[in-house]
């Protein structure tokens, strides 16, 4: 069965999200065509890029990006390896490095912002950072013209502040600027409210930060191959420490219960399945009813196919690992993310034609 439509799906995490510029890269090498992109936050940023530039030049500008954002660490010891018993002092100057300065390209701290925290101002100013470098550098690297000529689809997702309701900017239906990309990605205190036609907005990832449920609801009647880029890891190793349970909490929040969404969508689409096959064995003046008639417009024949990957944790990882923009971090995870997906593509068991009752399969890269 060929799939109608292959979908990206990335999931929001700061400095983690290099890892699905490598899972990118990967699919371009293998010469994947991708139809449409559904990111939140960070991962809306790099679908702005991947959907907002030709085929030949997308790893090339995602590139542009994390090489932009990329911070060198500051070395304690010169010309040594950070030896283990100061490796905390050295992650905490990496952490004190951003949270000071800022990312360039990204962000950069808002003046006397976090001394006077009840200071009343304009709301696109409720922030620690000023994320005016993010939209001069989203309007360089995303040709906004192709994006919006919907050579691609993207779908990105954002809060609404005074509904508390989740809002999905499509390019098949909005006019996509980088304000609607960066109100995917605007997660306070430390990135202010952006203001789209009104309304303002808080990064996506608030609500969910796994879009992966605007994919099936809206996937249930097409065959479908969709790539799931997991930054979060809910299934790590008990803290034992508080830095490690701080980590833990991080890993849980923001995996957002995925695999519990996948397991909901699975057996719903596995019942429309069951639905197709017993209307096919009705009698046909059964089939005329009214009634059986709405109960067999439930049924479906299409088949989703998942292949989720979910980055694993480097060595040394704690609870700023999603701010830590070190250029070594940074492209540690790029390479991972593009083994990931090569691993993936080797296997390819989703072209494997499954039961003929089964509607949904999810095919988990196993981490190493």
């Amino acid at each position: 069965m060929t799939p109608t439509q292959a979908v990206l799906v990335l999931q929001g995490g700061g400095a983690l999200g290099a890892y699905q510029g490598g899972a990118y890269e990967g699919l371009h090498k293998h010469g994947t065509k991708i139809d449409w992109v559904v990111g939140t936050s960070i991962g809306a940023i790099n679908g702005a890029i991947i959907a907002g530039n030709r085929p030949e030049v997308r790893v090339e500008k995602l590139r542009a990006f994390w090489q932009r954002v990329a911070r060198d660490a500051p070395v304690l010891l010169p010309f040594f390896n950070t030896p283990d018993w100061l490796r905390p002092w050295s992650e905490a100057g990496k952490v004190w490095d951003t949270v000071s300065r800022g990312v360039p390209g990204f962000f950069k701290p808002r003046a006397n912002s976090m001394w006077n925290m009840n200071r009343n101002g304009p709301i696109n100013q409720a922030s620690f950072y000023d994320t005016s470098p993010l939209e001069a550098t989203l309007n360089e690297l995303v040709d906004f013209k192709y994006l919006n000529a919907k050579h691609v689809r993207l779908t990105v997702s954002a809060v609404n502040i005074a509904t508390g309701e989740l809002k999905k900017f499509d390019n098949t239906v909005d006019k996509i600027t980088a304000k609607h990309i960066m109100a995917s990605g605007a997660l306070p205190p430390g990135f202010p409210p952006v203001e789209i036609d009104g309304a303002t907005y808080w990064d996506g990832g608030i609500y969910s930060n796994t879009p992966i449920d605007i994919v099936l609801d809206d996937a249930e009647r097409s065959n479908t191959l969709c790539f799931m880029i997991d930054l979060w890891d809910p299934t790590e190793k008990a803290p034992a420490s508080i830095a490690e349970a701080i980590t833990r909490q991080k890993d849980i929040q923001y995996a957002s219960r995925s695999a519990e969404h996948l397991d909901d969508h699975e057996r719903m689409q596995n019942l429309r399945r069951a639905i197709q096959l017993l209307s096919e064995r009705l009698p046909a003046k059964d089939r005329q009813s009214p009634a059986v008639k709405q109960l067999i417009a439930l049924g479906c024949t299409s088949t989703i196919n998942i292949v989720r990957l979910i980055m694993k944790a480097l060595p040394h990882d704690d609870q700023n690992k999603d701010i830590d923009f070190a250029s070594t971090t940074l492209e540690a995870r790029w390479q991972a993310g593009l083994n990931d997906i090569a691993r993936a593509l080797s296997h390819k068991a989703w072209l494997q034609t499954p039961p003929v009752n089964i509607g949904m399969v999810v095919h988990e890269l196993k981490q190493i």
